[in-house]
């Protein structure tokens, strides 16, 4: 009983120990480590997603503001996976990315692209049931374990330090388990994207047929508002992102750079119906389809 305490205690004091850490970096460092939070997406996103991943269990953990969704998959449910792998469960596919040692990237190429999950994170451990992790305290461990890198992740430290502050705010009244397949309409959307309502067209601009219809379902799931979705008239290698009018300020702007990687062009005086035109690329069904 003593030995278990000790640990316990051990475990507290370490992570409080980086908590110092950061926080006088943050006073001594000054705007450089300020700068370093706040290019963090999990700084300025308000909804964030992430997966939670094991051999016997596989979830996607949500939160936003002060309440928090966990959706619940059969680790044996099969998914065509990107990049020409195949049909694959989806408890083997971070073991099988690490053949390539990318099985974090291919997990969360999956979720975006083959599911139009927007994903932005992954916590793995090969023996770990994450389905069975109650909020707060025992999501914690899985944050504190990681600092400790006793569990992998994509997560560098300063995320996984505003992502333990943000579970700070989490009311256990407001955790929901959901089963995939089921009541999953609103299950991503982010709120702040639904308020600025931003009229948005996607654009193929490539020889792929469906890759437009594909990259709104995303933005859909985000909780976007897709006006128009068609065929562009001249071909791209990169895809780009034109924004109208104050568009380039808003919130949504800021999402859609990152989960699609365009390159960026304002354009005012315009006639279009559309404050946000993106333009896929080439570079974005390589992401979807080219071998490692």
């Amino acid at each position: 009983m003593a030995g278990k305490f000790i640990r316990k205690t051990k475990r507290h004091l370490n992570l409080y120990f980086v908590l110092v850490i950061v926080v006088g970096l943050f006073f001594f460092a000054g705007p450089r480590y300020g700068k370093i939070i706040k290019n963090s997406p999990f700084w300025y996103f308000g909804r964030i997603n992430f997966a939670l991943l094991g051999n016997q269990s596989v979830s996607i953990f949500s939160l936003e503001g002060n309440e928090a969704r966990l959706l619940e998959f059969s680790p044996q449910e099969k998914i065509d996976l990107p990049r020409g792998f195949g049909e694959y469960e989806l408890r083997k596919i971070y073991q099988l990315g690490e053949l390539e040692k990318r099985g974090g990237q291919l997990s969360l190429e999956t979720f975006q692209n083959s599911l139009n999950f927007p994903v932005v994170g992954y916590f793995y451990q090969d023996d770990l049931k994450f389905g069975n992790y109650t909020l707060l305290s025992d999501f914690k461990k899985i944050i504190g374990r990681s600092i400790r890198k006793k569990i992998k992740t994509n997560l560098n430290l300063t995320d996984l330090l505003i992502l333990y502050f943000r579970t700070k705010r989490i009311s256990p009244l407001l955790f929901k388990k959901f089963e995939y397949r089921s009541e999953m309409d609103d299950f991503f959307k982010d709120e702040q994207i639904r308020r600025e309502a931003l009229a948005v067209e996607i654009l193929n601009g490539t020889q792929h047929q469906g890759l437009a219809q594909k990259a709104a379902e995303l933005w859909e799931n985000l909780g976007g508002r897709i006006i128009r979705v068609a065929d562009h008239s001249e071909q791209l290698s990169q895809s780009l992102l034109i924004a109208r009018g104050e568009s380039n300020k808003s919130y949504s702007y800021e999402i859609m750079k990152h989960f699609f990687k365009p390159d960026c062009r304002d354009l005012n005086g315009e006639e279009n119906r559309a404050d946000m035109t993106l333009i896929l690329g080439d570079d974005y069904w390589k992401n979807m389809t080219e071998k490692w």
